[in-house]
């Protein structure tokens, strides 16, 4: 009887491991067949197939990991913008994007308000020899693969370097992202970790005096990297690699510390965490350019302004003056009588009035920040 139970004990055994055995060859070629069928027309097939695509045995492995890459992309988002229209406390220049990334203007900046003919979004900053500092070390939603900055810019200088944006890390002492102004020139530059660059572009010509909407762009799957003016591309070329995500020493607005001030304004600041396309650039250039209506009408209302300060001043004798009252108000009129005024204080007193309106006509125009 004992003989008998030994003899199905070890039978078992037996099958146990030949089940174990076919168990795996079975798991193997499941594996096999499944990373034969994605090689056929998934990540590891046509000329560009990744190097562990060489055996079968990691075959499987690599097309996992392709996968689980494309899974893990970020979503399309704007991860900072700065409008300017609202200043916090102690400088801070208020995120509308969402994700907190506040900016710090240093003192002396300015927030201006600007009546230009061809650009609506009149409200900005004015930087000059001062920055705006982010928090490069606690940035959320960093761009890695692909990135956009767009902004407005108005210089009031030509020559030397003006940065609209650059950053610092830990990693080594040199710049890693600059995209900046040189000389008129728009650059469009990044360095990595390891000081590789990945991309520079440079575009002609900026010009000062005026509203101009720069904007760089890259996207690490096409390593095409794009600098914009006005919505127009000026310029391309191909990069290599992934964007660093080391801002930890700084990142910021504009860099007196480095001597490249931004020495005019800029508004409607933007960082994405992709490339835009063409299509959205012009949106962006469309939203705070004005139209050719707006722009007509503008001008009309100069004319009549002009035509108003180009109006003769009140005589003090005769008719004249009581007409030139008549129109001008009777203030003026009365004022003119009762003074007595000489020919030579007259004269002094239009160009009293005249540093009065210039005056008048810059706090319009400007509203100063402390």
């Amino acid at each position: 009887m004992m003989r008998f139970w030994l003899l199905i004990a070890c039978c078992l055994l037996a099958a146990g491991a030949f089940l174990g055995v076919e168990s795996r060859s079975l798991s193997k070629l499941f594996k096999d067949s499944k990373a034969q069928k994605r090689s056929e027309g998934g990540c590891c097939g046509g000329d560009n197939a990744p190097s562990c695509c060489a055996t079968s045995n990691e075959l499987a492995a690599c097309c996992d990991d392709k996968e689980d890459e494309e899974e893990d992309d970020e979503p399309k988002r704007l991860v900072v913008y700065f409008n300017f229209e609202k200043v916090l406390k102690h400088g801070r220049i208020s995120d509308k994007s969402g994700y907190e990334n506040s900016g710090t203007m240093t003192p002396g900046g300015e927030i201006l308000k600007f009546n230009d003919k061809d650009y609506t979004c009149n409200q900005a900053a004015r930087l000059w020899d001062h920055d705006i500092i982010l928090r490069g070390d606690t940035f959320q939603a960093k761009p890695k693969t692909a990135i956009t900055i767009a902004a407005w810019i108005k210089m009031e200088e030509h020559a030397g370097q003006h940065s609209i944006f650059d950053t610092v890390g830990t990693s080594h002492a040199q710049g890693q992202f600059h995209f900046e102004v040189n000389d008129g020139v728009a650059r469009w530059f990044h360095r990595d970790e390891k000081q590789k660059v990945v991309f520079e572009t440079m575009a002609h010509t900026v010009p000062k005096g005026r509203w101009v909407h720069v904007a760089g762009t890259y996207d690490s799957k096409t390593k095409q990297a794009k600098v914009f003016i006005n919505g127009e591309i000026r310029n391309q070329s191909l990069g290599d690699g992934a964007l660093s995500r080391d801002w930890g020493v700084r990142a910021g607005i504009g860099n007196k510390e480095k001597n490249r001030p931004l020495r005019g304004s800029i508004d409607e600041f933007r960082i994405y965490n992709y490339a835009l396309k063409p299509d959205e650039i012009k949106a962006l250039v469309s939203a705070c350019k004005a139209t050719v209506q707006d722009a007509a009408a503008s001008e009309s209302k100069d004319e009549v302004a002009q035509k108003s300060d180009d109006a003769p001043a009140p005589s003090d004798n005769g008719g004249g003056g009581a007409g030139a009252g008549d129109d001008a108000g009777g203030a003026s009129a009365t004022s003119s009588s009762s003074n007595g005024d000489s020919p030579s204080s007259s004269s002094d007193e239009n160009k009293s009035n005249q540093k009065k309106k210039k005056r008048e006509a810059e706090i319009d125009n400007y509203s100063y920040y402390d």
